[in-house]
């Protein structure tokens, strides 16, 4: 059984709980925000030491990566934006352009996380790449992509995902303050049970922690890193002009149609093997008709013979 004084301490830490909730609700959906109100990244301090103020910029992107829009009576909003963009290029040779364009990205410290590069026909190659870079860089990377060759179908967008930042956010920091006030409650705990009890309860809010804090940096780096999706294709020569690379690799092609040709030969000749085998009953069966018709048509025969030779011995005799 849980004592008196347990019992009033968790119902306290509660309703301190669903108040925090509930401000932190109506702050959220008011029209007028305090000067005092900052939507930084980070945690705030009573949540959060201030050792960690350095990793947690680090780890989530720096205010400049914001969007701020001035409100009324010197109030300001941070806005959250996530952006992206793609194009086509149209390029001379697809390869050079991916070295190229991955110098780029590492000069504006993002990354390529998806390339795939691909033949369209004999010698032609295109490839397909997802660029992640910095937000306050992505207009100069997008300009400065489209250099690189014959652009086509370039198309930039954005998201504002502000209420769902600041959303997530408050959420975090409230389940953060009543992890604290639990772990308060833990220690003044007197019986197995009551440890128990607060335990299940401290594990299912710290489940719920980490699985915002998880979607948290995820959308963190969404606003921090633009998404650019990139597509190359070599552009063809006409069949009138010459190409210099015609003979290219002219032995090893050789050899592959020779080694090609004499494969096809043995793929035809077991074809017919085993077009033999599959229909050999067959040609037994017509073998075994065949047979049992000669011989029909040979007593057929025989028959016949034997009447014209009666027929020949009467006509004698009656000469």
């Amino acid at each position: 059984m849980l004592n008196k004084k347990f019992i009033t301490s968790l119902a306290f830490g509660l309703i301190l709980c669903l108040t925090g909730l509930l401000l932190s609700s109506c702050g959220s959906s008011g029209s007028m925000m305090p000067e005092e109100a900052s939507y930084d990244i980070a945690y705030e301090e009573s949540y959060a030491p201030d050792a960690d103020s350095e990793m947690r910029e680090a780890e989530y992107g720096s205010p400049e990566l914001k969007t701020a829009v001035n409100g009324g009576a010197g109030q300001s909003a941070v806005r959250f934006i996530i952006r992206n963009g793609s194009l086509e290029l149209t390029v001379q040779d697809t390869r050079e352009t991916i070295k190229t364009i991955r110098e780029l990205v590492n000069s504006v410290e993002g990354v390529i996380s998806y390339s795939n590069v691909y033949e369209i026909k004999e010698g032609i190659y295109g490839a397909y790449l997802t660029l992640r870079v910095p937000q306050e860089r992505f207009d100069a990377v997008m300009l400065q992509l489209e250099t690189f060759g014959k652009a086509a179908n370039i198309q930039t967008g954005q998201d504002d995902v502000t209420m769902e930042y600041v959303d997530l956010e408050s959420r975090l920091n409230n389940q953060k303050a009543q992890e604290a006030r639990l772990v308060e409650i833990l220690e003044m705990a007197t019986t197995v049970e009551e440890v128990l009890e607060v335990e299940r309860e401290l594990y299912r809010v710290r489940g719920e922690i980490e699985s915002m804090t998880a979607q948290f940096r995820y959308l963190s780096d969404q606003v921090a890193y633009s998404t650019i999706d990139l597509t190359l294709k070599e552009e063809i020569v006409p069949t009138q002009t010459i190409t210099p690379g015609a003979f290219d690799r002219i032995g090893e092609r050789l050899r592959e149609a020779f080694i090609g040709g004499f494969n096809i030969v043995l793929r035809g000749i077991s074809s017919v093997l085993i077009a033999l085998v599959a229909l050999l009953p067959l040609f037994v069966l017509l073998a075994i008709v065949g047979y049992l018709i000669w011989l029909l048509s040979r007593k057929i025969s025989a028959k016949k013979k034997a009447t014209r030779e009666k027929q020949a011995q009467k006509t004698e005799i009656k000469s």
